[in-house]
């Protein structure tokens, strides 16, 4: 009988691994686009409002071969109003798969720091959609990792880190 429960504890333990993991992935996805979320929003709101040019773009595909999503990463140039040159990319975008190459976007840049900056596709504001789509995927995400964390916790006892 103490082999079988010492096979169950490894299997808890490791269980117990595997759910931690995933919930810190859920945390991250939530707090990475929270992070995204305000840092828009604050750019919008204080951001020094200038003109820039999309010097270049290519797709940029993530996830697997059965399940790929792709968005449009920008590099774009523009001169603050100190005479600083900038060339990156901006910190959030909701560009999508929208190919801007060669056209004239607002940028909304932090006077201390320009290399972070916005260009919305509005010319305003940076939409809030897919922010918020990761935050309530996240959320979902995690209350998924925790109906099967109990269900777990139902069949095999108390699990080490819960």
């Amino acid at each position: 009988m103490d082999g079988v429960r010492m096979g169950f504890g490894a299997f808890g333990a490791v269980f117990g691994l595997v759910a931690l993991l995933l919930v810190l992935a859920g945390l991250w996805i939530v707090i990475s686009a929270v992070r995204d979320l305000l840092r828009a929003r604050r750019l919008a709101s204080s951001g020094i409002r200038t003109e820039g040019r999309v010097i270049s773009s290519h797709v940029h595909y993530s996830g697997t071969r059965e399940d790929r999503s792709s968005r449009v990463v920008e590099t774009i140039e523009f001169t603050t109003d100190r005479g600083q040159t900038v060339r990156a990319n901006p910190v959030v975008s909701d560009a999508g798969t929208v190919d801007r190459s060669g056209m004239s976007v607002t940028v909304l840049h932090d006077r201390d720091r320009p290399e972070r900056f916005i260009a919305p596709q509005n010319g305003h504001a940076i939409s809030a959609r897919v922010p918020v789509m990761r935050i309530g995927f996240g959320l979902l995400f995690l209350v998924v990792i925790g109906i099967i964390v109990n269900g777990g916790r139902m069949i095999l006892g108390q699990l080490p880190f819960f």
